[in-house]
């Protein structure tokens, strides 16, 4: 199932939305929902190169849980066919918990993670999420504020890097 396509663009350093900008003007971004094996393993394999790799926060990047199953949805981002990017949604009793949104690292700041937020977002609220949460590096905070996140609680490590609780309310959007 194709969420949205189009040419990809943004600010250097992320935040952006998808536009016709010259030094992207030939790339053509997917997002798309996970639909068969291959994606899972490009999911797996994406998660692998920035969680493991090079954040170096876990090393089970391929058995969670969350990934499948009733109010599941993975998305995958394709750059002209490349996978490049991915983020998972679970939805339960009108909770939306995203996790798992990765970039690789030499597609970052091309809005790529602008246009997955957004297809987890509409997931959320098609799957009847009044509420979404999820676990961001601080680095990332306005990131999601950007999004109409907030940031709730204290800040805590995971693998020694600090992350924070952010949440969206999504009940007044309609």
């Amino acid at each position: 199932m194709l969420v949205t396509s189009g040419i990809v663009g943004g600010e250097p350093g992320g935040g952006g939305k998808m536009a016709d900008v010259d030094e992207y003007q030939d790339r053509h971004l997917t997002i798309r929902v996970v639909a068969d094996q291959r994606d899972v393993r490009e999911v797996t394999t994406i998660r692998r190169a920035v969680f493991t790799d090079e954040q170096h926060l876990t090393d089970v990047v391929d058995r969670d849980p969350y990934d499948f199953g009733a109010g599941a949805v993975q998305i995958l981002a394709l750059l002209d066919d490349l996978p490049v990017g991915v983020g998972r949604l679970h939805v339960s009793r009108g909770e939306g918990q995203i996790a798992w949104v990765a970039i690789l690292p030499q597609y970052r700041g091309q809005g790529i993670g602008w246009e997955i937020m957004d297809a987890l977002l509409a997931a959320a609220g098609q799957h009847g999420a009044k509420r979404v949460t999820l676990s961001a590096q601080t680095h990332a905070v306005g990131f999601y504020r950007l999004l109409g996140f907030r940031t709730v609680g204290k800040v805590w490590m995971m693998s020694k890097i600090e992350h924070i609780t952010m949440v969206r309310d999504l009940e007044d959007e309609d």
